[in-house]
């Protein structure tokens, strides 16, 4: 499986220090650049009757929120900060809110207000089509009878809700705007487990070859994946926070019966950060196991290279004996002396080797 790659912070992205030395509410985009045209849809259904459709008039939003019905406001592309703004003083949403709508790297959080909820959280997601994990900000208005939703790009994160809604299939139609919020971010939450599903397999892997055959690049793969597991703690322990916040039931805006909903969700959240601090536990333990492997295999090196050492010492001490200049010297003159000399040398060789062996040196 290829390995997992980001995009955190890449060079188009404008940093939180582009609102520097900006006074306090000042609507400033902070993300990645895009060209691409914002678009804001407005889903309106109920129980019998559901509603689609485009729209270029921002005041179409605020007839469409007042009726009986639940109304979802899509906005796609919060690049465009004056026209986030014009959205969100239709329905009287406070600057510093319209602000943390900008921030893309706002961090995850719920705020009740008097008159709607503000949620924020980050959708991550793996893309096929870039083969890197990438993350997008998900903020979400939610009033009486509508939620509107921002979103940095046309991600898939809505695709199969709105399939539901379409096809009516499930209790989404009956329910109210809570409801929707809850099935917004249970299907965040359950990207967050295709994901851990992913590293999971690369963990497995690593784990395979630390234990059989390291290599010098084996710990740049656990320090990959660990990162990997950081960015998702990051985002899930926060989420955890945000939900623990609606389980307590203070919002009347969450219907009580829907809290059981959002527990679920905790759940959810909580199960997906064990597992991925299980898998920053073991990866420690293969990173441990690896710097011992590697370093018991260079001690193998070093005591083969030591034994070699060690056995020619005694070869050297012959060589140099026997080569010295001497005109009388024993066997000299014997034609079989260079016979003798092998014989000795083998016979110190065998008897080292011997003597390394029962030391169980090797």
């Amino acid at each position: 499986m290829a390995r997992l790659k980001k995009k955190i912070l890449t060079s188009n992205r404008k940093r939180l220090s582009a609102k520097s030395h900006l006074p306090s509410e000042s609507m400033v985009y902070v993300g990645e650049e895009r060209t691409e045209k914002m678009v804001v849809k407005i889903i309106n259904y109920d129980g019998n009757k559901l509603e689609e459709l485009n729209v270029d008039d921002i005041n179409t939003c605020k007839i469409y929120s007042e009726k009986d019905s639940i109304t979802w406001i899509s906005v796609t592309g919060i690049h465009e900060a004056s026209k986030v703004e014009e959205i969100c003083n239709l329905f009287n949403v406070h600057p510093l809110v319209q602000e943390d709508i900008l921030n893309t790297q706002q961090r995850t959080k719920i705020e009740e207000f008097d008159n709607y909820l503000f949620v924020t959280f980050k959708n991550i997601f793996y893309s096929d089509i870039n083969k890197s994990v990438e993350t997008e900000q998900i903020s979400i208005i939610l009033g009486k009878n509508y939620l509107i939703s921002f979103q940095e790009t046309d991600s898939q994160l809505f695709n199969e809700i709105i399939r539901r809604l379409h096809t009516a299939k499930g209790s989404i139609r009956t329910k109210k705007a809570d409801y929707l919020l809850y099935k917004i971010m249970d299907t965040a939450v359950d990207q967050y487990f295709v994901l851990i599903d992913k590293i999971g397999d690369l963990v497995e892997d690593i784990e395979e070859e630390t234990m059989h055959y390291p290599d010098n690049h084996t710990s740049f793969k656990i320090q990959g994946i660990k990162k990997e597991l950081m960015i998702l703690s990051k985002h899930i322990l926060p989420m955890r926070e945000a939900l623990n916040k609606l389980d307590s039931g203070n919002s009347e805006l969450i219907e009580e019966k829907s809290i059981n909903y959002f527990r679920d969700v905790y759940d959810h959240t909580y199960q997906a950060y064990d597992t991925i601090e299980n898998h920053k536990s073991l990866l420690n333990d293969l990173m441990n196991i690896y710097f011992t492997t590697m370093s018991n295999r260079l001690n193998m090196v070093m005591k083969v290279l030591t034994i070699i050492s060690t056995i020619f010492m005694p070869l050297s001490f012959l060589t140099g004996v026997f080569g010295m200049n001497f005109k009388y010297f024993p066997a000299l003159n014997n034609p079989n002396g260079y016979y003798y000399f092998w014989g000795l040398t083998i016979l110190v060789v065998l008897g080292m080797m011997v003597y390394f062996k029962r030391k169980k040196w090797f």
